[in-house]
């Protein structure tokens, strides 16, 4: 059932003639140039591919135009939406008007921007050139750091504010701003809203619907100006970006000015890999991968894209000599943040020639002379690709050069990436199912917090020793979940049934300190100790880490308190209240665990015996048959009983498991130990479950405990319910606006995410345009940049393959999966 949703209103483009005086001296004063530069931009592409030029000044105009209107009173500002490649001067586009409006006016620019990285290039790079009144906030500052930081900006000294949108949703606006007046949001490498924003950093997509309220809290509007450099123009299809960004931000009324997507500085070597006799795939890579870096090495500078940060540091043995180490480095997201501005530099400057990089380099790094750009597979997605050969060639005298040798089994590294962070129909639908059940225990309150640690064993992410990567990767994949729940929903009914917002930092939660009351007493101010429990409190956690520990920045303020370790002759710990609802009395709830934990036990005990512990899902689905269980809590609850969490971020696993090559199903081997774990989940049963149907229990515990464990595997089996308030964990504000048509849905069975099944069309979508554009070793470069700017300009891929793909062999795409 695919709804097509509405197309966001466009306002006619009215640029200004020219722009005013003041902006050229601004323009000389901070930046040195003495003319501003000309834009190329599709005129209509309602009608036609017809370009105009525009220049950068009026584009400034029409923005401090667009401030001006609303403080002479006006209700509303025109947004603008802006696409332009890599290299254009999209940056100044927006300092510039900043700078001026914070130097006549005394307003804020606030700009929001997704990389680290990519902030702290750009303010420098302003301070570099004299101008002083910029400043940004990232986690990488130190609280004491952040307040100095917040305190310029409120008291005036700062006109141009960087920082990103989880920090920016994490408080309220006064927190950062006081009373300042903002002027103008730009939200900077504007594609990230919907690729990022329904993938991995889901906070972008929910920025639209921030800056929306934030109008509305503040009472005044301020224009809004997006910008990217790839941006899909396909107000008819379904991989439609730049209407999907302006629906998402909430620009209407918005004008929007589409720039070329050619970089005609930027030539393509793209070669079908070939496999010498007896050579495998991957022996062929490394041989050919060596080959080319030998080549780029000799006087070119290059940014070389391997998919994956776990085995980039191991190929570059294989793909670079010994004696040119010093010429070449790695740069992924784990490495620290000196590291990386070390390599940076050293690129720039040309002490370090080539760069082997996962995507998390080069957005928005200003590195004009880059010359080469290689590719050892295909990007996610078309879209990243072209954004990541745009960082070629920035310096319009350069000639840049895409290459790649391409071989069909290149797409298994997209595969991969597509399974890293997928979620499944299952999930969707468990989560659907664990919303309304939390809705239910908390009293059917329309407007709830709700814990992500209520999701935790619905999802079931492997787990990893460091305790905030695991929840920050728990956290992106339950939000992601629940903006693709809310989206198709949405469009299921044509209204909202539920209204997602994430809440990031911590604000209140609980602590438990078993080694008396020396840190209640000394943080007594921060505490509420809770009725009926043994040293726990209730926290304001957020006002203790920056009135208390503000040296902390706050991951490491997070992890002392998940570690026991912040204070000294102390161990408070972050503990989650879990709220519980039996369903059945305590005693059959046991009888049916013990029943099935016997079960279990003789068919692990034979496979033991005969097979080596090794069985097939479908000898696990009889057994949980036996005991009324469906098949997918069958494989979450095998999978989840059987690891045990004997020490803090310490994971012991009695049970793997395999994908069948012939079919979907999986195969399971289990190890000795087994049934020592099951006793100590029985044993804990005894120690804390009792009470009839219908009983309320409430216990403290962290998320990693055995208790959780036990509770999680109970609910699997439908015999509680509970849900967890605090434990650290991030929150999301949910809003149910119609539970009763949630109810129904799930009472019907089988629910079906229509937004996860686009998102799986559009990926075969994204195979099929690289097997176009690589699998074509005949067109030229003119040929492969008008391949570029008709899919841009919204030309469907079914198009495309007549027009490209004509004379290439049919290839299924399943069978290069």
């Amino acid at each position: 059932m695919e709804v097509t949703q509405h197309l966001p209103e466009l306002k006619e483009r009215t640029l200004p003639a020219e722009c005013r005086e003041e902006l050229h001296a601004l323009l000389k004063e901070v930046y040195g140039y003495d003319n501003f530069r000309s834009l190329e931009i599709y005129d209509n592409l309602f009608e036609s591919k017809d370009k105009i030029l525009i220049s950068q000044g009026q584009l400034i105009e029409y923005v401090v135009r667009e401030v001006e209107t609303v403080l002479n009173g006006d209700v509303q500002a025109d947004n603008l939406l802006l696409t332009a490649p890599t290299g254009s001067g999209k940056s100044l586009l927006f300092q510039l008007p900043s700078i001026y409006i914070g130097r006549q006016y005394g307003l804020l620019t606030i700009v929001v921007s997704p990389l680290k990285a990519l902030i702290v290039d750009q303010v420098e790079g302003l301070r570099d050139m004299g101008y002083e009144r910029v400043a940004y906030a990232s986690s990488d500052l130190s609280p004491e750091q952040k307040a100095e930081v917040y305190r310029q900006v409120r008291e005036g000294e700062i006109d141009l504010f960087y920082l990103s949108p989880e920090l920016l949703l994490s408080y309220d606006i006064h927190h950062f701003v006081g009373d300042r007046r903002i002027g103008l949001v730009v939200v900077d490498e504007a594609h990230t809203v919907t690729t990022w924003g329904k993938e991995f950093r889901v906070d972008y997509w929910f920025l639209g619907r921030y800056l929306s309220g934030l109008k509305q809290t503040l009472g005044y509007h301020f224009p809004l100006f997006a910008l990217t450099a790839t941006a899909v123009w396909n107000p008819r299809g379904g991989n439609d970006m730049v209407f999907d960004t302006i629906r998402s931000l909430q620009m209407e009324p918005c004008v929007l000015l589409a720039g070329t997507v050619k970089r005609r500085n930027i030539g393509f070597d793209i070669r079908r890999l070939k496999l010498e006799e007896g050579e495998t795939y991957d022996k062929a890579k490394q041989r050919t991968i060596a080959e080319r870096v030998e080549g780029f090495l000799d006087a070119h500078k290059t940014l070389l894209y391997y998919p994956f940060a776990g085995g980039i540091d191991m190929r570059l043995k294989t793909w670079v000599k010994p004696t040119d180490w010093s010429l070449v480095a790695s740069y992924y997201g784990k490495k620290d943040k000196e590291q990386k501005a070390a390599i940076v530099q050293e690129f720039k400057e040309g002490t370090k020639r080539l760069i082997v990089a996962t995507k998390a380099f080069g957005m928005g790094v200003d590195i004009s002379d880059i010359d080469r750009v290689y590719h050892v597979a295909p990007s996610s997605t078309f879209v990243d690709y072209i954004q990541e050969i745009g960082r070629a060639a920035r310096d319009a005298s350069v000639q840049g050069v895409s290459a790649t040798d391409y071989h069909e089994r290149d797409f298994y590294y997209m595969k991969r990436l597509h399974q890293l962070g997928n979620i499944s129909q299952e999930q969707l639908a468990l989560i659907l199912k664990k919303l309304v059940e939390v809705y239910q225990m908390k009293g059917g309150k329309e407007e709830m917090l709700v814990s992500l640690s209520d999701f935790e064993f619905t999802v079931k992410l492997p787990r990893t020793k460091n305790k905030l990567e695991y929840e920050a990767e728990l956290g992106q994949f339950v939000k992601t979940a629940m903006l693709w729940l809310e989206e198709d929903l949405q469009l299921r009914y044509g209204r909202p049934l539920l209204e997602i917002t994430p809440q990031n930092l911590m604000t209140e939660g609980y602590l438990q300190d078993k080694t008396g009351d020396t840190f209640a007493t000394e943080y007594a101010p921060y505490l509420q100790a809770v009725e009926g429990e043994e040293n726990v409190y209730q926290a304001r956690l957020n006002s203790l880490w920056e009135e208390c520990f503000p040296e902390l920045g706050y991951k490491e303020y997070k992890q002392k308190l998940n570690g026991g370790t912040l204070v000294e002759g102390a161990r408070p710990v972050l503990v989650g209240k879990h709220e519980v609802l039996l369903k059945e009395d305590a005693a059959d709830i046991r009888s049916r665990m013990d029943g099935l934990f016997a079960s279990l036990k003789t068919l692990f005990v034979e496979k033991l015996r005969k097979t080596k512990g090794r069985f097939d899902e479908s000898e696990l689905r009889a057994v949980f048959d036996q005991h009324g269980m469906d098949v997918r809590s069958a494989k979450r609850f095998i999978g989840s009983l059987l690891e045990s969490r004997t020490e803090e971020g310490r994971s012991i696993s009695y049970i793997s498991s395999t994908k069948k090559k012939e079919s979907n199903e999986l195969s399971f081997t289990v190890i000795r130990g087994f049934d020592l774990l099951l006793s100590r989940y029985q044993k804990l049963f005894a120690q804390r479950i009792v009470g009839n149907k219908g009983d309320r229990l409430q216990f403290f515990c962290t998320p990693f405990s055995d208790l959780n464990m036990l509770l999680n595997l109970l609910s699997m089996l439908d015999c509680l319910s509970f849900s967890v308030e605090g434990g650290g964990t991030p929150c999301v504000h949910v809003r149910f606006c119609d539970v009763e048509a949630l109810q129904q849905l799930l009472a019907e069975g089988e629910y079906r995410n229509e937004v996860l099944e686009r998102n799986e069309r559009l990926f075969e979508e994204q195979i099929e345009l690289f097997m176009l554009f690589f699998g074509n070793e005949q067109l030229t470069d003119e040929q492969r940049w008008d391949f570029v700017e008709a899919y841009f300009t919204g030309t469907p891929v079914e198009t495309l393959r007549q027009q490209y793909g004509a004379d290439l062999p049919p290839v299924s795409i399943d069978s290069l999966l």
